[in-house]
């Protein structure tokens, strides 16, 4: 197939140069028989006929040589691999092979380190101030460096993700045109449309489109139109414009979810301080994630606060650029332990993370506390037994998954509201305090918990406190 299109174009270069040089040996002939004798023209205008011919013949060749990509190796479909899928491999090869190196291993085994000690056989190291010095600076040093090799692989993995999604992307003529006619009736011109099936089987599609006569058209009833054209529930993308106007731009529409959340969030403040030391973020995903997130900064105050609010900034942030959860964690606990600040801090991550479409819940706890599941008639809980963010360099997060049903409700709360219940009887005291009231209300439960658990330990709270409901809802 490809040397068939090659030889068409081959002749289609040929013909376009053959025009060409005819076109100017008549003009020239023309103008020469008018100013010289016949024989002279005839030649001049041949000759330099023959030489535009060539001269298109040899452009349009190199041209072809020079924007041709140049196919090495062969997709996974038998199909040649195109160059910019092949340039983001390499690149993501060549992030893969810094992060190698940074991790101090090389391909014949591990990397060594030297500590500035030696250490006698059969006996302990004894060590001098320098010597102890080194061997700290060379510690922080290979913490440093394995934090940057995890960095470079999962940029590794974003740049092999992005160039997957952009090549699983496809024009669907039938869809558009399908689209054009019913749109058109709307007022709307479509100019383009993209496909992009996950492998999930989920579709979003890309509409760039604009309106006649300066009409504006909401962007939901246009998902209503795509809804019934492609036999599926489809809605307006995460920050999709509200309306479509005579500016032509593009759109993005995915399938609707199955499940929607609900919140509520109540918090007390420790003593006398004027700032909570406890932050959280409710985050919604491209890929139909909901994302629920606590943070509890070492003490209280606004050191405390600053600290938290850090953590959380940079939870959005990585899971903003594509990041996932395990490895923001990570990153986020490298950040806090190589500090250069002489105080250690440390910070609690508690994250809960609810698949709109499947209903599938994941829990990630990094030293936080117990989160709590209320079902129809009785309640779950999920504790963690990590260390918070910030002691080690090595993170070892506590990962749990469940599935949620329609009137499930999630309970996410701070050290504070825990410790201000009898140390024995924690647990199901909380239980207790969440199934007394029964709502569905995610507002009402929250107030209702703090209330509770206050009765325990008096107006005054001994530690910040925060208590995040969640309730799931299905379309």
């Amino acid at each position: 197939m490809k040397q068939e299109e090659e030889r068409r174009s081959g002749h289609w270069g040929w013909l376009y140069a053959g025009i060409a040089g005819m076109c100017v040996a008549a003009m020239q002939i023309g103008v020469g028989l008018l100013q010289t004798d016949a024989e002279y023209a005839i030649a001049l205008g041949a000759a330099q006929g023959l030489l535009v011919c060539s001269l298109t013949v040899i452009c349009s060749s190199l041209m072809e040589w020079l924007l041709t990509p140049v196919y090495r190796e062969e997709d996974d479909d038998g199909g040649p691999v195109h160059p910019a899928r092949s340039r983001v491999q390499e690149y993501e090869a060549a992030f893969r092979n810094l992060a190698q190196s940074f991790s101090g291993l090389s391909p014949g085994g591990e990397g060594k380190e030297s500590f500035g000690g030696d250490i006698p056989e059969g006996g302990e190291a004894v060590l001098d101030m320098p010597a102890r010095m080194n061997r700290i600076w060379n510690t922080r040093l290979m913490e440093n460096r394995a934090a940057v090799a995890v960095q470079l692989n999962e940029m590794a993995q974003i740049m092999t993700d992005t160039v997957e999604h952009v090549w699983d992307i496809r024009t669907d003529e039938a869809l558009e045109e399908h689209l054009k006619r019913k749109l058109k009736s709307m007022g709307l011109t479509v100019h383009a449309v993209l496909v992009y099936q996950q492998e999930t089987k989920r579709q979003e599609v890309y509409l760039t489109m604009n309106t006649r006569r300066r009409r504006c058209v909401a962007v939901k009833d246009i998902a209503a139109a795509l809804s019934k054209l492609m036999k599926k529930s489809m809605m307006p993308g995460k920050d999709s414009r509200a309306f479509v106007g005579s500016e032509r731009i593009t759109v993005l529409f995915v399938e609707r979810t199955n499940f929607e959340v609900l919140y509520g969030i109540e918090k007390a403040v420790k003593g006398e301080e004027q700032i909570s030391g406890d932050n959280f973020s409710l985050y919604h995903c491209r890929d139909g994630q909901f994302v629920a997130a606590l943070s509890d900064g070492m003490g209280s105050g606004i050191e405390a606060y600053k600290e938290s609010e850090r953590v959380i900034d940079l939870l959005e942030q990585f899971l903003e650029a594509g990041f996932s959860k395990e490895t923001a964690a990570r990153m986020i606990n490298s950040a806090l332990v190589v500090r250069s600040d002489t105080a250690q801090v440390f910070s609690t991550i508690d994250i809960t993370s609810l698949d709109l479409y499947t209903g599938v819940c994941e829990f990630l706890k990094v030293g936080a506390s117990t989160t709590f599941i209320r079902r129809e008639n009785w309640v779950e809980q999920i504790s963690s037994t990590s260390l918070p963010a910030g002691v080690f360099h090595k993170l070892d997060p506590d990962c749990t998954s469940k599935k949620l049903y329609d009137g499930d409700m999630v309970i996410m709360v701070t050290d504070g509201v825990m410790d201000a219940l009898p140390l024995a009887h924690q647990d199901s005291l909380m239980k207790d305090i969440i199934m007394e009231h029964q709502t569905g209300n995610p507002g009402d439960l929250a107030s209702y918990i703090l209330n509770r658990v206050k009765q325990y330990h008096g107006p005054s709270p001994a530690d910040d406190m925060t208590v995040l409901v969640m309730g799931i809802v299905k379309y």
